[in-house]
């Protein structure tokens, strides 16, 4: 039984790997912009993901150091 494969460069079968992890095809990645260690934003819209490139370089959450993290967990016991 033979299918027909429709070559679409905007549409891709992506396979969910462990703990959820998925690859965007290196030509996306590419086109958007996106580098490993990136930051995209992912969105659910009904029963469909969406997730796009991050605009700006700066990160939209605070990153803590591990002596700040050690100063709010003394806070927590104390």
């Amino acid at each position: 039984m033979n299918q027909a494969i429709i070559n679409n460069n905007q549409q891709e079968w992506l396979k969910i790997l462990g703990k959820g992890m998925v690859t965007l095809p290196k030509k996306w990645r590419d086109e958007l912009g996106i580098s490993s260690g990136d930051i995209v934003k992912a969105k659910k819209e009904g029963n469909k993901v969406v997730i796009e490139p991050q605009k700006s370089k700066l990160a939209p959450y605070r990153v803590y150091s591990d002596k700040e993290i050690d100063e709010f967990l003394k806070d927590d016991i104390a």
